[in-house]
């Protein structure tokens, strides 16, 4: 599980369901979407600690700097080690948030023509963006 240390930025609520930003130690912004709001999870404040999870499986990979899709969290990095195997790869990231973890089918390594010291690009979907308090 990947795992930064931040504070909440702002929280954007609608019924039952917020948009929460978190801005990690390095400075770097993320987005999750949560079921829950301020008035039924009270750690929904600007400026509270949490801590943003993702796992491994939920990280894509790309080569493109500018890509237009709706995936909100885009953090930039390079392969510093990777790992291959027969069907599941393995990929240690350096960002500026610190050691990101992805696992990527290795066809999907191969394809991509994926090797160490390559400069990528990191997504993860605000919907599997844990917040922890």
């Amino acid at each position: 599980m990947n795992s930064f240390p931040g504070h909440i930025t702002e929280v954007k609520t609608n019924g039952t369901m917020s948009i929460v930003g978190v801005e990690v130690e390095s400075g770097e912004e993320l987005m999750s979407v949560v079921i829950d709001s301020p008035d039924t999870a009270p750690y929904l404040k600007k400026g509270n600690k949490v801590n943003v999870l993702f796992k491994e499986m939920e990280v894509a990979v790309t080569t493109q700097k500018e890509l237009d899709i709706s995936i909100e969290n885009r953090i930039a990095g390079s392969i510093s080690s990777m790992e291959e195997g027969v069907l599941l790869s393995r990929l240690v990231l350096e960002t500026k948030m610190g050691e990101v973890i992805a696992i990527i089918s290795t066809k999907s390594l191969r394809q991509m023509g994926l090797v160490e010291k390559m400069n990528v690009m990191i997504m993860v979907k605000l919907n599997e963006i844990i917040l922890a308090p």
